[in-house]
């Protein structure tokens, strides 16, 4: 029988709160008028980061664009992950093209509906895949898809000011 232990889709989750992210201006001020990551094109335009390359086409060529490094790139530059997603066991070695397939597929979900929560890097330690992520929410995400897909065990571990999670997840 599995076993779910911290928090998850049949129990009420903790809010994880971006205003804790010191990579993100104060909550009420943004960037004034466009803006355009150098990196990775993501487009800031009316308080809110896409990723959507006809906005971004439809963008740069404005005159009064503000060409910066967004918040998950800079994290990513840094190597400053807020979410850590380990996993282990035997039903990953059987499973592991599948899970990554899983898990790419939630990153690329939750990257267009926010851009700044990202995958940052993919490590495998051995009989272990390490996942470091830009957003505490999109670790915990992650070990909810994990868990709704395959079961196993699932543990969430935050501090207590919410701006870094480590999830674990075995089968």
């Amino acid at each position: 029988m599995s076993k779910k232990i911290g928090y998850g889709p049949s129990r009420k989750r903790s809010k994880i709160h971006a205003e804790n992210d010191p990579y993100l201006p104060p909550k009420g001020k943004g960037l004034a008028g466009v803006a355009i990551c150098k990196d990775c094109t993501a487009v800031y335009h009316n308080k809110k980061w896409f990723l959507d390359a006809k906005l971004y086409e439809k963008k740069k060529i404005l005159k009064d664009i503000n060409w910066v490094i967004c918040p998950a790139c800079k994290k990513i530059k840094e190597n400053v992950p807020f979410g850590i997603v380990t996993l282990k066991g035997d039903f990953l070695k059987q499973h592991k093209q599948e899970i990554l397939n899983l898990i790419h597929n939630e990153d690329t979900r939750t990257k267009n509906y926010n851009p700044l929560n990202r995958i940052m890097k993919i490590n495998e330690k051995g009989d272990e895949i390490e996942i470091s992520t830009t957003s505490a929410k999109l670790a915990q995400r992650i070990g909810s898809v994990l868990f709704k897909a395959h079961h196993g065990e699932v543990k969430y571990k935050k501090r207590g000011d919410a701006k870094f999670m480590r999830v674990e997840w075995k089968r």
